[in-house]
């Protein structure tokens, strides 16, 4: 599967190109990654090839990793027919998926539709009849054009890979897309019925019209943790270290229980299992390690799924040391490490142990976390659609 994101989008508007604005909770082109890890995961792709802007290939890898499918970047070209160009070189299976990263809304079953029609001598793409009114303006005067026989061609679009790679070097030039350049070309083009959810960003109402296919969904996560104190060891909480106070954490990480509540919270509310699981004590790597690593990548993990941090509360019960004063410290220090969108959004209260219990009697440390996480969701009846 190539998907192609290179372009400039200037149709679109905004102040950087449109596969990089947010739609439902994820840069655009993301949505395409989201597609190809389903395909792969059912066995339908073996490979994705993300075409980029120049310069930008770094940035889309980074970002890759958080799915799960084999994949490859590459950058784009001066033309769509140089960037499909690139992918192809690029990709290794004997047919290809061609698909347009500002079409956000192709699924599993249009894709499957178009490969299973593909042959060695015949090309597919995905058409809709013309629906509307047609009206062509020349020399400054409208008339009425014939709809008949009229249709609108989508992506994802099939090919064997290395005649598409041919037709597009011969004739790929000012192609508008793939089947044009392999009808010029001479070979033979087919179709199966397109999607009309399958729309492609193009101007600036469309992204408006895209969110409102989503919906927010809500979650929420619970964390807790408790450390015994003991000499020996650091006191860091929050990520913040205590230097005069004469005890520490016992754990197999620096076993700041503040960071270690709020990651099982993120991660709980996401659905991702808790840091036992995910950083386990048996693992060495995480011996003595900073938790504020294991809530960068905590929430990273739910980030890469689409989840957003909407707010999170933490309580700590500790008998000493006196925490009021670098609450604040310990806010901001937790809130570096999370993505870009979720800063400010973190809220921390501190209790005394009474002189009750462990934590009472300056034996240990207690958090509670809770946070609601949100993700955008395409609507139900989108989704009944699809079934």
């Amino acid at each position: 599967m190539v998907v192609v994101a290179a372009g400039r989008g200037e149709r679109a508007g905004g102040d950087s190109p449109k596969q990089y604005r947010g739609l439902g909770g994820r840069m655009m082109w993301e949505w395409s990654a989201l597609l190809a890890e389903k395909l792969f995961a059912s066995g339908a792709v073996r490979e994705a090839v993300f075409v980029v802007p120049a310069g930008d290939e770094s940035f889309f890898s980074g970002r890759l990793l958080g799915y799960a499918f084999p994949f490859s970047v590459t950058a784009g070209g001066a033309e769509r027919n140089d960037s499909v160009l690139n992918g192809l070189r690029c990709a290794k299976g004997d047919y290809v998926l061609v698909h347009d990263g500002a079409r956000p809304f192709a699924d599993e079953a249009l894709c499957r539709r178009v490969m299973a029609s593909v042959t060695e001598k015949k090309g597919i793409v995905p058409l809709l009849p013309v629906s509307d009114a047609l009206k062509k303006e020349e020399e400054g005067i409208l008339r009425p054009f014939p709809r008949e026989g009229l249709f609108l061609t989508q992506t994802p679009q099939g090919f064997p890979r290395e005649k598409l790679e041919q037709a597009l070097r011969s004739h790929g030039k000012g192609a508008r897309d793939e089947g044009e350049a392999w009808i010029l070309a001479g070979y033979e083009l087919g179709s199966v019925e397109g999607d009309r959810r399958n729309m492609k960003i193009t101007w600036p109402g469309d992204f408006d019209l895209g969110e409102s296919r989503f919906q927010k969904s809500f979650r929420t996560g619970i964390g807790y943790d408790i450390h015994p104190l003991v000499p020996g060891r650091r006191f860091i909480l929050g990520g913040v270290f205590f230097p005069d106070f004469p005890l520490g954490f016992l754990g197999h990480s620096d076993g700041d229980p503040l960071v270690h509540a709020l990651c099982d919270a993120i991660l709980g509310g996401a659905g991702l299992g808790d840091i036992g699981t995910l950083y386990p004590a048996s693992d060495m790597k995480y011996k003595g390690i900073s938790s504020l690593v294991l809530l960068e990548d905590s929430a990273r993990r739910a980030s890469s799924e689409g989840w957003f941090l909407e707010w999170a509360d933490c309580v700590v019960i500790a008998q000493e040391p006196r925490l009021s004063s670098r609450l604040q410290e310990m806010v901001k220090t937790m809130g570096n490490v999370l993505p870009s969108g979720w800063k400010n959004r973190v809220h921390l209260k501190a209790k005394s142990g009474e002189g009750e219990g462990a934590a009472g009697n300056c034996c240990s440390v207690i958090c509670h976390a809770a946070a609601t996480l949100s993700i955008r969701e395409l609507k139900r009846d989108e989704l009944q659609d699809e079934d």
